[in-house]
């Protein structure tokens, strides 16, 4: 009797343990909710607390330029892609798996050009532009934050605004616009103090 009530306890207690990080989560069991989750990202609410003045200078001079026009492009690519010259950019060759990846999703930035984000570390982002008409890579910036770009425009903001951020403490994460013009990036002026 004694055994049973062992066996008993003994399989009680197994059951009864922890998820290990060898079974996963629900999601790696559940391909279509791990897709899901990929493809939605939870936004931070917006919080301008850590510095409310350098967030709004910054937010309200990005909307600035996007509202502009002026970096509008009309025009988008339908081409056939080319691909990947490994050869055009020094850093194309040591990315080039990330880059060629990265490719696959289409135009993403100003009518022609695919920019692709590769980490570099931790809070550190590469940002490549490669020409899809001839699989050049154009320029690259390097940011902490992120970017913020659409496929019918020619502005790139480095490190959007972001009221999560304490700017005070993280110099690097100021944002930073630019216009892609000439196959190279031209840095806007920065909002005034």
């Amino acid at each position: 009797m004694i055994y049973k009530w062992l066996l008993l306890v003994a399989l009680t207690a197994s059951g009864c343990q922890q998820r290990t990080e060898e079974e996963g989560s629900i999601a790696s069991t559940h391909p279509e909710l791990q897709e899901q989750l990929a493809e939605k990202s939870v936004a931070t609410p917006i919080s301008d607390s850590e510095n409310p003045e350098l967030y709004e200078r910054y937010r309200i001079t990005t909307e600035e330029y996007r509202r502009s026009g002026q970096f509008a492009e009309t025009g988008m690519y339908s081409g056939a892609f080319a691909p990947l010259d490994e050869k055009s950019h020094p850093d194309a060759r040591a990315f080039r798996t990330a880059i060629r990846k990265a490719l696959q999703g289409g135009v993403n930035f100003a009518g022609k050009y695919t920019v692709v984000t590769v980490g570099c570390g931790t809070g550190c982002q590469q940002h490549f532009v490669v020409d899809r008409e001839t699989g050049k890579v154009l320029d690259k910036l390097q940011g902490s934050a992120g970017a913020s770009f659409t496929p019918d425009s020619r502005l790139f903001i480095l490190n959007p605004p972001d009221s999560s951020l304490n700017y005070a403490e993280c110099l690097d994460c100021a944002p930073k616009a630019y216009e892609f013009r000439d196959g190279r990036f031209m840095k806007l002026p920065e909002p005034a103090p």
